[in-house]
Parts: structure tokens; sequence; C-alpha cells
């Protein structure tokens, strides 16, 4: 008898989830929800676990320690197998048969998830991922833009609640990347939620509702994207500009009240410009104060403008730059 699948807001979630690899430690203690009706998204550096999180949360990497559930059907229960049923995957790039065409892999596809008659449906998974013109073509001769982009309609195919995609705009141009994204932002409409990783930041904040950024295994920041750029709010502050000539008066007259105040580059301005920009953070209400401030002391600045933190410098600051300090880590 086939179990009946929960109708609940978290259709996918991991609690305290670790996975090791011999002696090193790829998941540490990692939590996530995937809530209905959202695009979330799993951002962290390469080799930080997104991967392994996914593949944990499907069943198809054992887990060491910690709980995995979809449709809240625990991992390797009687329900997991209809829940995962439920469920469409791109994972580590699309698994195609190259001799075979477009619509040829999408039947095999259809006829594994034990649809008959999905003729009309393959057509239109088709045309929405913009394939319809080469859906009889060979995929071996596809590029890998064109094979993510059948990646997708193959995760659709039998009209899931819940798709999981892993680095879906891999090997798009960018044209192509923000055909994605917006397709992917239109699947709730449909009533699809999604779970996307991607380690493209800007893709991610334009894209997702919720985000779960991961460094070393373990969660650093979770929650809508205003409230993950909202508890960063703290680092935000104010680009202003002023005379080279009053770059140390203006530092030493800001610093003097407590606030932090660092040079920093602008590819508007020119190593030998005769203005240079300031960030100042710090306890500041409002910008005016900077300026009455800068006035008092007869420093004039040339513009002021807020600086809030967008998900790139979030995410560097939590991840440790770059590069993050992300990497599976040894426990032996």
């Amino acid at each position: 008898m086939m179990s009946t699948i929960a109708s609940t807001s978290t259709l996918a979630s991991m609690e305290g989830v670790t996975r090791r690899f011999g002696k090193t430690l790829a998941l540490n203690g990692l939590s996530l929800e995937v809530v209905e009706g959202s695009v979330c998204g799993l951002l962290g550096p390469n080799g930080s676990g997104k991967t392994t999180a996914i593949r944990s949360l499907l069943g198809l990497s054992r887990i060491n320690a910690g709980s995995a559930s979809l449709f809240e059907m625990p991992l390797h229960s009687r329900g997991f197998a209809s829940a995962v049923r439920q469920t469409g995957a791109l994972i580590e790039g699309p698994a195609l048969y190259g001799r075979a065409t477009a619509r040829r892999n999408m039947q095999i596809q259809a006829r594994a998830r034990g649809l008959r008659s999905a003729g009309p449906e393959i057509d239109r998974l088709l045309e929405l991922v913009g394939l319809s013109a080469r859906a009889d073509s060979k995929t071996r001769g596809f590029s890998m833009g064109m094979k993510q982009r059948l990646g997708l309609a193959l995760a659709l195919i039998g009209s899931p609640r819940l798709v999981i995609l892993d680095e879906p705009t891999n090997g798009l141009d960018p044209a192509g990347i923000v055909e994605m994204r917006e397709l992917i932002k239109r699947l709730p409409e449909s009533g699809v939620t999604v779970l996307v990783s991607s380690h493209l930041l800007a893709e991610v904040e334009l894209m997702c509702d919720r985000a779960t950024i991961i460094d070393r295994g373990e969660v650093v920041a979770d929650g809508t994207m205003a409230e993950i750029l909202s508890e960063a709010g703290a680092h935000g502050g104010y680009r202003i500009r002023v005379a080279a000539a009053e770059v140390q008066r203006a530092a030493a007259t800001l610093s003097d009240i407590g606030l932090q105040v660092e040079a920093v580059e602008s590819r508007e301005l020119p190593a030998d410009a005769p203005i240079r920009e300031l960030a100042v953070t710090g306890p500041i209400e409002d910008g005016s104060q900077i300026n009455v401030l800068l006035a008092g002391a007869g420093i004039y600045v040339s513009e002021l403008r807020r600086d809030d933190p967008d998900l790139e410098s979030v995410f560097l600051s939590l991840t440790g730059g770059p590069d993050g300090s992300g990497g599976m880590r040894d426990v032996g």
C-alpha cells in the first residue's frame, strides 16, 4: 500500500546532518528547510558541501548522524520512495543518452516515472526550456548550456511538487543565465517549489526568496533574503568622496566620534584623481550627520551615498574572502 504524502508547508528538511568520507568531514550538523512555494538558494564556496547536502537529502548519500525528510517522510521510511517520486532533480549535470535525441531522453525519463502518454507534456517542457527546434537532435552534439536546459526539462517531467537543481546555470551564456533565472523564478506560480545551489551570488539574490549559506559543511546564515541582508546591516554604512588633500583630515574627524573610515578603490576614480572615496561605518543614524560634521571642520564632500550590504558582501564576510574558507575539513 502506497504511503500518503503529508500536506505541509515544509517540503524538505535536514536536521543536524553529519556526513564523513573517511577522516574528511563534509557536513557538520547541517540543518536546512525548504518552504513550499519558495525558491530557496543553497550557497557556499566550492567544496563547502552543497552537492553532498543535496545528495544526502535525496537519499543518494548515506548520512552518519542527523535526519532528513521529503514531504515529512523520513529518509529510509516506507513513504520516502513515494516522496522522491514527487521530486525532480538535476545534480552535477544531467545524465543524458548521447546517442538519443532530446525527445527520446524525455520519453525515457517519462517511462522511468511511470508515465505512459507524456507526449504533450514533453513538447510543452521542451518549448519551456527553448529546445523545441532541437527536440529531434541527438544530445551528444549539444552544448553544455543546451544540456543544462534539457536537464531542467527532465527534472520537471511528471509535474513534481519539488525540484532540486545543482548549479543549473553552468555552461550558459549571459542571455541563457537570465532566461534560466526567469524560468526558475516562475516555477512556484505553477505549484513547483525549488531548491537551487549556485555559486553565482548575484543570480541567487535575484532568483531566490530564501537562502541557506554554508561553509565547511556548517550553516553560517539562513532565512529570507531580506533577513540575511538585515542581519548584516551593521556592516553597511556610507560612501563619501572628498578632495584627496582632505582625506587624512576627514578620516581623523570621523574617527574622533567613533566611526570607522577606510579608503576604498573605485573604478571611476583613477589613482591620480583629485578626489578619493572613503567607506564610513559605525553608529550612524543618517548620512546628514557625516555631512554636517565634515562641513563643520571645513571639509566638503562631493558625494555621499548609502553603502548597504548585498549578498556578495555578506557571503564574503561569512566565508572568509573571495575563495572562502570553504572546503571539507579533516577530522582525523
